[in-house]
């Protein structure tokens, strides 16, 4: 007879947060399956955190090296139900609509909705889904989102903000399909966090590769304001204190945000026509 184990999959853990989700996991005693693209990566984490953390190197993207990953937490878990998938892993890909290069866009689909759909269907017979055993308690789906990424769309954005625009649609169709497995979905969508994910975007989105177009100062105004906003925001901590909450609380809720819904609702309820005036005029978008 499988001792039951407490387990968890955390796509994107070398650093943000899927490093400190990682950490508060383990601290709670679960076993942690966290994904990383390097080798180096997966050794230092390994040593950091010791025998309870198992790394599994794959890209969301790289189907093949996914089901490794599965069998390697089939082996560990045994007859046990994976307790919960986190889909983490995410790029922010940056740019106007009108210059970015379709490779950059596909790139940005891929890893932040094509990556969660290779991941959920990988791992979700793992979660439950083909065990008919009634009683069986079934593992759940955290997808991360963005609080106005995956609801409002902010120039230069644009790939970005499609692929949360779409991953919320993805979650919230999921989320309904798989109440005949009795699998809950969240959507964790948090504001600006303190996260590499934008300084790997300011460094890929040098400041001079807009230079000889219409869009160059109000670019360079919001990679400014990018920055700022990312030094100020929230701590991983923060995010990973919620993503528990959804994964163990009896009845979870399907969106998690941290800013207030009355605000939320203001930005996404507010007259098309003032919002597209204030972001416009605030990133000097509109011509004199």
């Amino acid at each position: 007879m499988d001792t039951f184990i407490k387990s968890i999959v955390i796509t994107g853990v070398s650093s943000g947060i899927g490093l400190c989700t990682c950490e508060k996991f383990l601290k709670k005693g679960y076993l942690v399956f966290g994904s990383v693209r390097k080798k180096s990566d997966a050794l230092r984490l390994k040593k950091h955190f010791g025998k309870n953390f198992v790394p599994l190197i794959f890209d969301v993207t790289d189907i093949k090296k996914i089901n490794v990953g599965v069998t390697i937490v089939k082996d560990h878990i045994g007859k046990n139900n994976l307790t919960a998938l986190i889909n983490n892993a995410g790029i922010a890909v940056l740019g106007p609509l009108e210059f970015i290069k379709p490779l950059e866009f596909q790139k940005q689909m891929e890893t932040n909705l094509i990556g969660v759909l290779h991941c959920v269907q990988a791992f979700l017979p793992l979660l439950g889904s083909t065990n008919k055993k009634p009683k069986v308690k079934k593992g759940r789906i955290i997808n991360i989102s963005s609080a106005l990424g995956g609801k409002i769309g902010y120039p230069f954005y644009g790939a970005y903000c499609s692929s949360k625009h779409a991953l919320e649609g993805f979650s919230e169709t999921l989320r309904r399909e798989l109440t005949i497995h009795k699998i809950f979905v969240s959507v964790i969508a948090p504001g600006a966090i303190q996260t590499p994910i934008w300084d790997k975007a300011d460094k890929e989105s040098v400041h001079e590769k807009y230079e000889g177009t219409v869009y160059k100062n109000a670019y360079n105004r919001m990679l400014f304001d990018m920055t700022k906003l990312a030094s100020n925001g929230l701590k991983p901590e923060t995010v990973a204190t919620k993503i528990i909450h959804a994964v163990e609380t009896p009845n979870p809720k399907f969106r998690y945000t941290f800013i207030s819904e009355f605000t939320l609702n203001l930005l996404y309820f507010a007259p098309r026509i003032l919002i597209d005036k204030l972001v416009t005029k605030y990133l000097g978008l509109v011509k004199k």
